[in-house]
């Protein structure tokens, strides 16, 4: 049994361009894509590190304390309106 080995066709040599062209634009594109993403990632880091060290760092510790202080006062507050064991559902009562 000896194995035919068939001339390439136009039509299976443009096909066959046709995939190589798909493809080899396919790596570029995703190529360009992962640049972006990269440049555009170092741009984020950069504000991430100038903005940690500059003046909006004290704005944002005094947002944290606030928030921490907010959060306080909704806790003691739920504490406060926590319902009884014995009171009936829906009816919350003030615990001292």
């Amino acid at each position: 049994m000896q194995r035919r080995i068939s001339p390439l066709r136009a039509s299976d040599s443009i096909l066959l361009y046709g995939f190589g062209l798909a493809l080899a634009l396919s790596l570029l594109f995703n190529g360009f894509l992962l640049y972006k993403q990269s440049h555009q990632r170092s741009l984020i880091d950069n504000e991430v590190n100038t903005a940690a060290y500059g003046d909006d760092d004290v704005a944002w510790q005094q947002q944290l304390s606030e928030c921490k202080r907010d959060n306080l006062q909704k806790d003691s507050l739920i504490r406060q309106l926590e319902q009884a064991p014995n009171a009936p559902p829906g009816k919350t009562v003030l615990v001292h």
